[in-house]
């Protein structure tokens, strides 16, 4: 069995999680360094509304190297939550699933939080990362025009600087000084194989119409997402067309109605 990392859970201070949730999630991948997954999905409705979820998944041998948080004597599911500190979360207006096992054999926590509005939206993508964390200048857009609605996201995903930046100064002090609580290489040489191979980050913008995924990958330079859909009202055009083709022909009886009546009376003989 691999070593694994000294993690002091009771040393961990408390602090606004919310505003470092992917570093709580990575805190608990990296205890375990074997074949981890974030996703993070911005899922858009009609109105503007929607939610943003971020999911951890973790395979058997990952979930088996975490620390024994609860002290049962096993790795499992319930020490993946206590890592992510669910109370927090939950505190901060989140929602927080229990961690649940695919088909494939991982196992998934996801938490989510709705927003009402793109500027809502906005407010908690930057609450994930920070605005120097590896995702940036992250933007949910919503136009709406005579039939038409346009949505927009964008933002940046820079991993170059491997998993250290979801590293923070709280993980740091909880997990023996180092910012991911164990140096990059020697996480590697653990491992078997580069960070970047074990290590897997999606984000998806699910706009109403489409939805596109990006996988920016460990060590990359910044990757730039934007992602653009468009929902036609077919009904108001058909309104519009309607009405147009009722003004034509009001206009036109009125023009024939005009002619009708300029024409000059025929005398008897």
């Amino acid at each position: 069995m691999h070593r694994r990392p000294r993690l002091r859970s009771r040393a961990v201070p408390a602090r606004p999680l919310v505003r470092h949730l992917l570093p709580a999630v990575v805190a608990a991948l990296v205890a375990a360094a074997c074949e981890v997954q974030t996703a993070v999905t911005v899922d858009v409705e009609d109105d503007g509304s929607g939610t943003v979820e971020v999911a951890a998944g973790l395979d058997a041998e990952a979930l088996d190297q975490l620390p024994d948080l609860d002290d049962d004597g096993t790795s499992d599911a319930a020490d993946l939550a206590a890592l992510v500190r669910t109370d927090d979360l939950q505190d901060a207006g989140w929602s927080v699933s229990a961690p649940a096992t695919a088909g494939d054999g991982t196992t998934w926590i996801r938490v989510t939080r709705p927003f009402g509005t793109p500027a809502e939206a906005e407010e908690i993508l930057t609450q994930l990362t920070g605005p120097d964390g590896a995702l940036q200048d992250m933007h949910v857009s919503r136009e709406h025009r005579f039939g038409r609605t346009t949505y927009e996201f964008s933002g940046t995903a820079d991993l170059s600087a491997g998993l250290e930046a979801f590293g923070d100064e709280g993980l740091a002090a909880a997990l023996d000084g180092e910012p991911l609580g164990e140096d990059a290489a020697a996480i590697e040489a653990r491992i078997g194989r580069p960070l970047a191979d074990a290590f897997r980050l999606s984000v998806t913008a699910d706009l109403p119409g489409e939805a596109t995924t990006w996988s920016p990958r460990l060590g990359d330079p910044p990757l730039a997402m934007a992602a653009e859909s468009e929902v036609v009202d077919a009904g108001v055009f058909a309104l519009a067309a309607m009405a147009a083709f009722c003004v034509v022909a009001v206009v036109a009886l009125l023009v024939v109605r005009a002619v009708r009546g300029s024409r000059p009376a025929q005398s008897g003989s």
